[in-house]
Parts: structure tokens; C-alpha cells; sequence
């Protein structure tokens, strides 16, 4: 092992490598768990459940293979730090709130029960509101991002929408927002309604991958519903991922805190230790509390109904000239990768390279790490080549094609130079590889449907993308997406009538 002391880890079909103190000091296995790297599928092709199940299971939150050294520790940390909670370097002036579990909020009308995650920007909560008696979740922002966030506003702009769109049921509701001050600043606080776990971890705690087919469908048709919404708005969500598509726990509201609990667990809590051994306090809390993790295996979600969440990064797209685009590598668009102007219809491509993700067991792109320069060959090898300007001005494209488009004769990148088109990809999606065995309705013309759908939101040339409006208006949409969600809604309210 070099002297970069790196943390391997397979679960599901992703190897995660990173230096230990990166994964330390960005949170640990969460951060890797938001980092996956997915496995190219040439590496599991053929294998059948049982031995893919066998080769990629075990518990996420494990670290395997890890070397640690004293003297990778950087020299301007502040804390031992703890896997699987914020990053405690962020508790200090102009950061996180310290806040523990009994602490209350606006005169005592909000008591914290239970945390329920994290970000790079924020601590979110599980509180009980006193006066509305129902849970709601409370979003901390880091005092030195609480002064310049448009967050709260973003999303009263999205609240005082239409309210006849079909897509404002996925937006989360702001119920109240609140400024405090503590030991590290002024804090903005946004009080929503708390949901369960994202689509990421829900297909992750299934061996599988995947949701039944029909609540593929539906999630995939209420995202699209969602982001119509939003762009109607006038609103670029500019970070859409699995880990921002959160499901809602079914009854959770009626929950006692005493049923929270045995359902989800009490608040499992770790001191905070200082490197030089001071007490934490008043910066930090003398004890971090671990995320409550409602497991919802994806294989067991018959009626998903979920919400698009974090405007922390969102954008007004009249009012925001030259926005700077903040999604994942791997879901990028070219646009991003080539330097060119960011309009909304990143987030289309953005949405449509989810949704293969979400229909099927794996994503779209596939490389051994998130390299630019894979993702891109990865788009070249699906939806084919790039346009000129882009093709011309690619540093590395030698690296993979000739000028004719071509795959080079001496290809020395670990990934496999060959061409598997958007249509292949469809089949190796994990439903079926033959009309026979696939899951989608392939005489019906579901999976011709699904194709199209998909290039039009992938088109290299953003003006040439399909609008939201003409997402809706697909064939996907109205035949496949739109009345399985709308099958679901009358199944769901003939059992709350029963």
C-alpha cells in the first residue's frame, strides 16, 4: 500500500477508493456512499443473481481493506474524526449549529426527537412540532452560508405556484423558516415535512438493485411531473441525483415518539473529542448523534411517493446570468464538461440519466472512477459522437478514438473499447435481456418508447433537448409513466377509504 493509505470498499456493484483522511474529513462511509463509483458492467456481466448477490453483498457501512497512519492526519483538524455523521471540522465559527437531541427551537415549539442526515451545508433534524403536534424536519444551514442562501425563497416561489400542476406534489412544502443565533454565527433554519430515505439508499438496501417495475414506472413519471413543475416556475434545480429523490414513509405522522423510536431506533450518540484534548463545547456538542436510517429495500416500495429535494444550489433562470452548475460528474451534462453556457435543460439530461438509474439495477455511465474523460467516452460509446466543436476541442480524446470515431488500436484505459449503444444499455438494464424475459412491455413498444424518450433528453446540443412540457407530452409519459402513478394513486386511495 502507498503512502496514500486508501480506503476500498465493494458494495452493490461499486468500488469506492479514496485516502483515508479525505474520507474521514468529508464524512466518512456517508460521503462514500454519495461518491459511489460505479462497477463497469463488463465486470459482473453473466453472473447470475445468487453469485452477484454473494460477490457484492455485506453492509454498507463497512470499510474494508483499510491502512491508517498517524502522520496523514492533517495538521489543522480539530477533532478525532467519526464515520457516518457531518464533517466535525465544520464546527467552528461561520459553521455548524451545535444541537442535540431535547433542544428546542422558537420559544419551544419545535424540540429536536432525532437527526435525520447531513450535508456539506447543513444538519437536518427530526423535531416534533408542540403547537401543530406532527413531526416536521428542521434544515440548519452553516451560519456562513445562511446569509447569502436563497434556499427559503426558492422554494416559497415554488409553494406559490400553480397549484393545478400535476408536479407540485413533489416539491417539498417550506411550513415555517426561522434565524437564530448560536456559538458559530446566525443560522437559517427551513422546517419542512420530514421524509424517509432517499431512492439511492432504498435501491442500495436491496441485493437487487431495482424497484418492482411499476414503481420504476411511477417514480420515473413523478420526477418528470416534478421537474415540469419546477421549470414552469421558472426554477433549475442544477443537483438532481438519487441522493436528492427522497421517499415518503407511509403513516409516519401518526407515529408516537415512543413508536418512532422502537420503529427506527433511539438516537445512538459518540463523544466529540478534540485532538488536544479541550472540551468541544461551546462550538461543537459534547456528543454527535448518528442519522436515524428508515429502511425502505427498494424490492418492497409497491407505492413510492416521493418528493425532489435540496434547493441549497437551485437557481431563479431569470434572474442568474451565469450559474454554476453543482450536479455530480457523473451526471453531468457535455455542456458542463466543454465549458459552455449552463441553461435549464442541464437539468433534462440531468433527469434522464437518473432515470435509467432509476428504472434499472445500475447507472447509465460506467467507469472506475468519475474521470471526465471516461464519462465522456462513456457518452460516446451510448449516444455516439459528439459534436464537432466538442469532438475537436476534447484534450484527451486521443486517448480513446481516432479523428474518424474510431476506438484507438492501443487502448490503455482500464475500461472496455467498445461501442454498447443506449439500446443495449436498455437490455442490460436488469429487466430482462430477451422480449421474452423483460419486464417492460416490449410487443407493446415500451422499451422503443423508453429509448426515445431518453435521447431526446440526452441530446449533445442543449437546444435541441426536449422541453419538460415535451416531456410530459411523450409517448413514455402517456402511455407508460402517467397511468401506472395514476393506477397507484386510486389503489392508494381505495385503501385509505377501506
Amino acid at each position: 500500500m502507498s503512502e496514500q493509505h486508501l480506503v476500498q470498499n465493494m458494495r452493490n456493484g461499486y468500488w469506492r477508493t479514496y485516502p483515508i483522511q479525505v474520507a474521514e474529513r468529508l464524512g466518512g462511509n456517508s460521503f462514500l456512499r454519495q461518491n459511489t463509483l460505479p462497477l463497469p458492467f463488463s465486470f459482473t456481466q453473466g453472473c447470475s443473481r445468487k453469485l452477484k448477490s454473494s460477490l457484492l453483498g455485506g453492509s454498507s457501512r463497512s470499510l474494508q481493506n483499510v491502512t491508517y497512519s498517524s502522520t496523514s492526519r492533517l495538521v489543522n483538524e480539530l477533532y478525532h474524526p467519526e464515520h457516518d455523521v457531518e464533517n466535525l471540522e465544520g464546527y467552528v465559527p461561520g459553521g455548524f449549529h451545535p444541537t442535540a437531541i431535547k433542544d428546542t427551537f422558537c420559544d419551544g415549539r419545535y424540540k429536536i426527537v432525532h437527526k435525520l442526515g447531513f450535508g456539506g451545508y447543513s444538519t437536518i433534524w427530526l423535531a416534533r412540532d408542540q403547537i401543530r403536534q406532527r413531526f416536521v424536519s428542521l434544515k440548519i444551514l452553516i451560519a456562513s452560508a445562511s446569509r447569502s442562501s436563497n434556499e427559503g425563497s426558492i422554494l416559497c416561489l415554488l409553494q406559490n405556484g400553480n397549484s393545478s400542476h400535476p408536479g407540485r406534489q413533489f416539491i417539498p412544502t417550506l411550513l415555517d423558516q426561522f434565524t437564530f443565533a448560536g456559538p458559530n454565527g446566525q443560522h437559517l433554519c427551513l422546517v419542512g415535512e420530514p421524509y424517509g430515505c432517499s431512492v439511492s439508499k432504498s435501491k442500495e438496501d436491496n441485493v437487487d438493485l431495482m424497484f418492482p417495475f411499476k414503481a420504476a414506472r411511477s417514480v420515473a413519471a413523478q420526477l418528470v411531473m416534478g421537474l415540469s413543475y419546477l421549470h414552469d416556475c421558472g426554477i433549475c434545480h442544477g443537483d438532481l441525483h438519487m441522493g436528492n429523490f427522497l421517499l415518503r414513509i407511509p403513516n409516519f405522522d401518526s407515529l408516537t415518539i415512543a413508536e418512532l423510536y422502537d420503529r427506527f431506533g433511539k438516537p445512538y450518540e459518540v463523544q466529540v473529542r478534540r485532538i488536544d484534548e479541550k472540551k468541544p463545547e461551546p462550538h461543537a456538542p459534547a456528543h454527535v448523534i448518528y442519522p436515524m436510517f428508515p429502511c425502505l429495500p427498494s424490492n418492497e416500495v409497491t407505492e413510492p411517493e416521493i418528493a425532489i429535494s435540496d434547493y441549497g444550489t437551485s437557481f431563479i433562470t431569470s434572474q442568474t446570468p451565469s450559474p454554476t452548475l453543482h450536479t455530480p460528474t457523473l451526471y453531468a451534462p457535455p455542456e458542463d464538461f466543454f465549458q459552455e453556457p449552463i441553461t435549464p435543460v442541464v437539468d433534462v439530461w440531468t433527469l434522464g440519466v437518473n432515470l435509467y438509474e432509476v428504472l434499472g439495477e445500475r447507472p447509465l455511465f460506467e467507469t472506475l472512477n468519475w474521470d471526465k474523460d471516461d464519462i465522456i467516452g462513456e457518452m460516446v460509446s451510448t449516444l455516439g459522437r459528439l459534436p464537432e466543436r466538442w469532438w475537436d476541442s476534447w484534450a484527451n480524446r486521443a486517448e480513446f478514438f481516432e479523428q474518424n470515431g474510431e476506438w484507438i488500436s492501443d487502448f490503455k484505459r482500464i475500461s472496455t473499447p467498445s461501442f454498447r449503444p443506449l439500446r443495449q444499455r436498455l437490455w442490460d438494464m436488469g429487466r430482462g435481456e430477451t422480449p421474452e424475459a423483460c419486464k417492460w412491455d416490449v410487443a407493446g413498444g415500451e422499451l422503443q418508447d423508453l429509448e426515445d424518450l431518453l435521447r431526446g433528453m440526452m441530446t449533445f446540443e442543449p437546444a435541441e433537448r426536449l422541453t419538460t412540457k415535451q416531456l410530459m407530452a411523450s409517448r413514455y409519459m402517456v402511455k407508460w409513466g402517467l397511468p401506472t402513478w395514476q393506477s397507484q394513486r386510486v389503489k392508494r386511495g381505495d385503501q385509505k377509504t377501506r
